[in-house]
């Protein structure tokens, strides 16, 4: 099962939303019922929707839960309750990482083949093989989504959730900013205050910014950013590129140069090691002398395998970023006339926002806001990524 697993062939059945290909056992196919399904999961995640609401968004829509889709392919009777979807059900599509066109293995090990219980493996002895089977979803709809559920939204009492919420942070304190607002607020009042405040008695300032501010503020600079950017998408690739890649095409080589030279060095060192053992074995070696050459080895080989571990991690990152851009100007050209933020628009945009505690030294409230956008989150072109200051009179400053 190891080498198996390792040789990138799936080691289980195929999830809801494949199936196995009939020409090939170990080849995964897409299940054109069940792909739109998931499709819609994942849109709705985006959407600010979370695996409750989904769950019975899908049951008002008689949608087949997975279990009575695979009675009615079957030709089998369908379960009492065809359309109960389950929370659980959405959370477990939600973290297939298979819909991105993946191969993974080893999710799970037993501490014995004696326990039947399975602990959730670390993501780093996983193996993960890319391409593997047609994609159901995109790999930056997946990784959004990961981002989003980290940071769970929960409707208030007022059955009204903030279109932000998750996103803020104070840059003091570095904690969230929650979305506060009552049933007898009209939209206008509703607002965010830093979770650390705790109405003054708290270890930091209030960071009090309404929704409504933020909404218009959010929405200007994305389309300052769309028009900048569809005014000359070559002109802002090329300086793009420039801000972000031309020393780094140099340090990618450089990078790989050593990354090969390292493992050169690592399978030079096995041969050593076989030599040092043969020569002990034979006499040629003292016993003293081979272990402190077999441990000085070893320990160069674990410091080889860190290196090259880590500089690998960072060059695929570095490759990673055209993508990013592509995916980035593809988002300008999705929302050519945005008039009005919805919550799959902030998520599609927003990575995350930091609010700053107001300034009055000046007779009027200025406040910085900063608004990092997903994808191109540490690009910094000032005509476009500068922070916003927001500024009104204090005089004409209404409390919630």
């Amino acid at each position: 099962m190891r080498a198996k697993g390792n040789s990138g062939k799936h080691l289980g059945s195929p999830p809801y939303g494949y199936c196995t290909d009939p020409e090939d056992k170990h080849h995964w196919i897409i299940d054109e019922e069940a792909a739109p399904v998931i499709r819609r999961i994942f849109d709705l995640t985006i959407d600010g929707k979370g695996p409750t609401k989904i769950a019975r968004i899908l049951e008002q829509d008689q949608v087949l839960t997975t279990k009575a889709l695979y009675a009615k392919q079957k030709g089998k009777p369908l379960p009492e309750k065809p359309y109960r979807w389950n929370e659980n059900s959405v959370v477990g599509i939600l973290e297939r990482i298979e819909y991105t066109g993946c191969t993974c293995n080893f999710k799970t090990y037993s501490k014995s083949y004696k326990l039947k219980k399975r602990i959730a493996n670390d993501p780093e002895n996983m193996a993960i093989f890319p391409n593997t089977q047609e994609a159901i979803i995109s790999q930056a709809q997946f990784d959004l989504v990961q981002e989003l559920r980290k940071n769970k939204r929960r409707p208030t009492k007022a059955d009204r959730q903030g279109l932000f919420s998750g996103l803020l942070f104070c840059p003091d304190c570095g904690n969230k900013l929650h979305f506060a607002t009552c049933k007898s607020f009209d939209g206008k009042q509703d607002h965010y205050v830093c979770s650390s405040y705790k109405s003054n008695r708290g270890t930091c300032t209030a960071h009090y910014i309404r929704e409504e501010t933020l909404r218009d503020l959010v929405l200007e600079r994305i389309w300052a950013v769309c028009d900048y950017i569809r005014s000359d998408v070559d002109g802002f690739q090329e300086e793009w590129l420039q801000c972000r890649r031309t020393d780094q095409e140099k340090s990618i080589l450089e990078d790989q140069r050593k990354i090969a030279k390292a493992k050169k060095r690592l399978a030079d060192l096995d041969v050593l090691i076989t030599r040092i053992y043969e020569d002990a074995v034979l006499g040629n070696l003292s016993q003293e002398r081979y272990q402190k050459m077999s441990q000085s080895y070893e320990e160069e080989q674990e410091r080889l395998k860190l290196e090259i571990e880590a500089t690998e991690e960072w060059v695929d990152q570095q490759m990673e970023l055209e993508d990013n851009l592509d995916a980035f100007l593809a988002l300008t050209e999705k929302y050519v006339d945005v008039r009005e933020l919805t919550p799959t628009i902030v998520n599609e945009f927003i990575k995350k926002i930091l609010v700053y505690a107001p300034d009055k030294s000046s007779g009027k409230r200025q406040q910085r806001v900063r608004i990092f956008f997903n994808f191109l989150d540490e690009v910094e072109i000032p005509a476009v990524f500068e922070p916003i200051i927001y500024e009104r009179p204090t005089k004409n400053r209404k409390t919630a």
